[in-house]
């Protein structure tokens, strides 16, 4: 199994944007490992928030982030 760069914690409040920014970033990394990329060596942390940056803005302006 592969080991993810982004930790996936028990607890999260994904309405807050530290939290909603990480968690969309660990499912668009969850996305490229399954599709068989390997962490650290196809992508990186930065790759992986600026992936989920359009998905996190797109979030804050329908009100489901508070920034």
């Amino acid at each position: 199994m592969t080991k993810p760069l982004i930790k996936q914690y028990e607890t999260v409040d994904t309405k807050t944007l530290q939290d909603g920014w990480m968690e969309t970033a660990r499912e668009i990394e969850s996305s490229l490992i399954n599709s068989g990329a390997v962490p650290g060596k196809d992508y990186s942390y930065l790759d992986l928030y600026k992936l989920a940056q359009p998905i996190v803005l797109k979030l804050i302006e329908n009100g489901d982030i508070k920034p």
